[in-house]
């Protein structure tokens, strides 16, 4: 039988242990959970060009709107309500001027080297975006009835669209992200880290929902940390600029309403039905962040006395109660206090 080891000959070899614990771990190893605060701001820009091809046609309608626009082909000739081929681009452009919201951790490990997890902001944060929609429009010479008016071909015109509002702004992590974390004076660390992130910007054109889906991005967050005891607080500034596409084609248009004005003569409009279909989107994106946190230090499940360190106290807890049952020294609540208690405390050693 394999001879149990006593509280005295274990915490010799704990002891033996705590200096190799410490060099692999760090000696200073800490995480913050940090809160976004409101003085933060963003400066977002977003542009999207997608091309779009399909058919316009008048609203008329014999039996619901017989007085609706009709549209004919050509200079003369034609009848009836015939749709009319376009080929056209839809360009997006949307920008964002607030004060964003979020939450990070963000992890010293006392050895030059630092983490980012978990973040995630509301670039939007309730506050109005304003987006510019407009369509370059290429088309073969038609005409109108009620209105009457001709349109001649004249090359690519640009129309723009109302109705449009920015909905959704988010950035949220998608990769593990490590940097560099230097110690410029006690307390204070200067750190750099890019944050790979997915981006999701979404809004509305004429009652339409336009959503280009994930756009990846990477934020380069670049600033400074300053711990004092258990709290910690980041001033920073990140930024991504960056080409955007080619991304999938958006959903297809169906006979969605469009008010055109009318060109020969002026003054008009034919109220048209427009259905379409997307190409892949292509644009590039911009985004500036100043970020103030405040964070508080993650309590470690090694730190049995909640005193923000794991040390000599926290082992003599577990020493203590060396193969009892006692739930305050059962780190991995497996029923046991034994080896592995042990090593989760010399593993966090402080």
């Amino acid at each position: 039988m394999t001879p149990i080891p006593s509280p005295s000959q274990i915490l010799s070899f704990a002891v033996a242990l705590m200096s190799l614990a410490t060099v692999i771990t760090g000696a200073d190893a800490q995480t913050f959970d940090f809160t976004v605060l409101p003085a933060s701001t963003v400066e977002q820009s977003v542009t999207l060009n997608t091309p779009l091809s399909g058919t316009l046609i008048g609203n008329y309608d014999a039996t619901t709107n017989p007085t609706g626009t009709r549209t004919l082909p050509g200079l003369f000739g034609g009848s009836g309500n015939q749709p009319i081929p376009y080929s056209s681009t839809l360009r997006i452009s949307q920008s964002i001027s607030s004060n964003p919201a979020g939450s990070f951790s963000l992890t010293l490990d006392g050895n030059g080297i630092c983490s980012v997890s978990g973040f995630t902001s509301d670039l939007l944060n309730e506050s109005p975006g304003a987006v510019n929609v407009e369509l370059s429009l290429t088309y073969s010479t038609f005409r109108t009835v009620n209105p009457s008016s001709l349109f001649p071909s004249v090359g690519q015109i640009t129309i723009p669209l109302g109705d449009a509002s920015l909905i959704e702004a988010t950035a949220v992590q998608a990769e593990p992200a490590f940097g560099a974390a230097q110690q410029t004076s006690a307390g204070t660390y200067s750190v750099t880290v890019s944050v790979p992130v997915t981006l999701t910007i979404a809004g509305s054109v004429a009652g339409q929902i336009v959503d280009p889906g994930p756009l990846p991005g990477v934020i380069a967050l670049v600033g400074t940390v300053t711990v004092d005891g258990s709290t910690a607080s980041i001033s920073a500034s990140a930024s991504d600029n960056s080409s955007v596409g080619p991304l999938p084609p958006l959903p297809p248009l169906q006979s969605l309403p469009f008010a055109l004005p009318t060109v020969i003569p002026t003054g008009g409009t034919a109220n048209l039905l427009f259905s379409g279909t997307f190409g892949e989107s292509t644009g590039d994106l911009s985004l500036n962040l100043s970020v103030v946190a405040n964070g508080t230090r993650q309590t470690d499940p090694a730190d049995l006395n909640r005193d923000g360190l794991v040390d000599g106290i926290d082992l003599a807890v577990v020493l203590s109660a060396w193969e009892s049952k006692l739930p305050e020294a059962d780190i991995n609540a497996d029923g046991i206090v034994d080896g592995a208690d042990l090593a989760t405390v010399l593993g966090a050693w402080s």
